[in-house]
């Protein structure tokens, strides 16, 4: 019975801190929030639509070697990653192939504006604080 009572118990703790966090993160938003959300929105979506062309890439760099391989009847294995099929083609063959682009980060496509990040730090730091002081207050 005490198990179930920590489980319910963390859980409204759990809300209230999210429920909390979220209010006071809009409150320190201002009214720029919206057209961050925005730019991180529109970048989010680059970068899916240049993972999917990554992947795409990268599926038909793969296919390319495993099928060279096996054509020219040096295959032992398929592989499943590009770097160590670059490799062993490599090693194979004596052709060098040119590395895959690295894949497509969030950072690539968005930086987050200077406040955002000072949002963000206030944010922490009255976190911090609060949970300090609550720390404080329940130790007393």
């Amino acid at each position: 019975m005490a198990s179930v009572a920590v489980i319910v118990g963390g859980a409204v703790v759990n809300a209230l801190a999210f429920s909390g966090s979220n209010y006071l993160f809009s409150m320190l938003g201002g009214s720029d929030a919206a057209e961050e959300r925005k730019r991180h929105d529109a970048a989010t979506e680059r970068l899916q639509a240049a993972h999917v062309k990554w992947a795409q890439r990268r599926t038909v760099r793969l296919d390319w070697i495993n099928e060279e391989l096996h054509r020219q009847t040096h295959a032992v294995q398929t592989f499943r990653d590009v770097d160590a099929a670059i490799r062993e083609y490599a090693r194979v063959t004596g052709k060098e192939l040119g590395s895959l682009d690295p894949e497509p980060q969030l950072s690539d496509f968005y930086t987050p504006s200077d406040a955002q990040k000072d949002r963000e730090i206030a944010f922490v730091v009255l976190g911090m604080a609060a949970t300090g002081l609550l720390a404080y207050k329940l130790s007393r």
